[in-house]
């Protein structure tokens, strides 16, 4: 199973909003240049989070992103659902009209199970777990010490793809 780009994106812009210090913005011109996204694909994406209710926006000079809500309220299964617009692995799964095969299927039993497993995952990791997951990983340790690129405000981040 494949998550897009835009997903993939989604979350380094949001572990940056999570590692910003408390009341500071993070522009979106900056975050463009430093992950090296286009500036109107990480504005989609914007676009896509905003109903979830978890960014804040100021406009005007100085102005930026901030997280509305603390990483630690902030569920991947919602995130994902909203960058994505659906996530389950079989599209029978999430189709209105029944599958031709359903009653006779094999594999449906399985793509439920792991369906339930995923959503299970992912509801239950918040921005905030991830954000610390990625900070101690081993490879973390290395790159904040030489070549890892700093966050204004003295935070540092680790680079995922």
């Amino acid at each position: 199973m494949r998550f897009s780009t835009r997903t993939r994106y989604g979350l380094r812009f949001l572990l940056r909003l999570a590692a910003q210090p408390p009341g500071s913005l993070l522009q979106l011109g900056q975050v463009a240049r430093e992950e090296r996204i286009s500036p109107g694909y990480l504005e989609q994406i914007v676009r896509a989070l905003k109903p979830l209710g978890i960014l804040k926006a100021v406009r005007g000079t100085g102005g930026g992103y901030a997280l509305a809500r603390p990483a630690s309220e902030i569920n991947m299964e919602d995130v994902f659902l909203h960058l994505e617009g659906e996530i389950a692995p079989v599209r029978c799964l999430t189709t209105k009209k029944p599958c031709t095969h359903e009653g006779q299927c094999s594999t449906r039993a399985f793509w439920q199970a792991l369906d339930r497993h995923m959503r299970e995952f992912l509801r239950h990791c918040t921005l905030q777990e991830m954000s610390e997951q990625c900070n101690n990983t081993p490879g973390a340790a290395s790159a904040r010490a030489g070549g890892q690129r700093p966050i204004p405000g003295g935070s540092s981040y680790v680079e995922l793809h």
